[in-house]
């Protein structure tokens, strides 16, 4: 299935919307009624929302009073 077919059968009606392929994987779509842009991605039929900014997990290790601690996402 494609974005426009899936929109068109959650929403119930037709949708106006210009798409753009990042080459990531993911596709700016922008709702040409509201002129609301996001970042989707589709995945097994599902439409996932991205945040711009693809956050990833990383540990720092901070020296406190109390000794050495790990933090998640410093």
């Amino acid at each position: 299935m494609d974005i426009k077919t899936t929109l068109d059968n959650y929403l119930g009606k037709s949708t106006r919307f210009s798409q753009e392929d990042n080459g990531d994987g993911t596709k700016q779509v922008c709702d040409l009624d509201t002129g609301d842009c996001y970042t989707v991605r589709m995945k097994d039929g599902l439409i996932e929302r991205v945040d711009n900014t693809m956050r990833t997990n990383k540990r720092v290790q901070v020296e406190t009073p109390q000794g050495v601690k790990q933090l998640l996402n410093g």
